[in-house]
């Protein structure tokens, strides 16, 4: 592992379990789910309490705080080692399953919605990393919101769902009127186009 990746998960680490440890003290029962070590997975997938938990979790993290809970989706989804922490693996875990529940689809729109800025960066990277229909439909229709932010978040989401046919709608967002929107689907046609 590189120095660079260790870093990133002990950071990681010292965010998650504060985050847990929080939603298990002051959080309302669903959040508080998270910090459960009974933590169900269902064929590999993080239960939809789960998923409604970890952003609930999230919610009113700082930038930094936010900055490392999104670098998980890079940089623990191999981390099989025998010294973790169990609570924070799981937690972050919840981060890299595909979500196959189309229950949770408009919850995590919601969240993408919400004006909290690290549980809407959350959710985008979940319902793109969704290999449901309804998830990709509500990325692209988000495209056309009147908030910018969400149109950016919506790019955002597409790169990581790494679908190649979302490329037309990216390319048009390429024109969008706001920088960050354009800089976004820049960087998603990238992606969608590296697999």
């Amino acid at each position: 592992m590189s120095a660079a990746r260790t870093i990133l998960t002990v950071a990681a680490t010292l965010v998650i379990v504060p985050l847990a440890m929080r939603s298990r003290e002051s959080a309302p029962p669903a959040a508080a789910a998270v910090a459960s070590s009974a933590i169900q997975f269902e064929e590999g997938q993080a239960s939809p309490a789960d998923i409604r938990a970890f952003v609930a979790a999230v919610r009113g993290s700082n930038a930094v705080q936010c900055e490392i809970i999104l670098q998980s989706f890079n940089s623990w989804s191999s981390n099989h080692a025998p010294d973790r922490d169990s609570l924070a693996w799981r937690v972050s875990m919840v981060t890299h399953r595909r979500i196959a529940s189309p229950d949770l689809v408009l919850d995590l729109v919601a969240a993408m919605k919400s004006g909290d800025a690290c549980a809407a960066r959350v959710a985008a990277r979940m319902l793109g990393r969704s290999e449901l229909q309804p998830a990709r439909a509500e990325l692209l229709s988000a495209l056309g919101d009147n908030d910018a932010l969400v149109r950016q978040l919506a790019a955002i989401g597409l790169g990581y769902s790494e679908d190649s046919t979302t490329s037309r709608p990216l390319v048009r967002a390429l024109a969008d009127r706001d920088a960050r929107v354009r800089a976004a689907a820049a960087w998603a046609l990238g992606a969608v186009h590296e697999q």
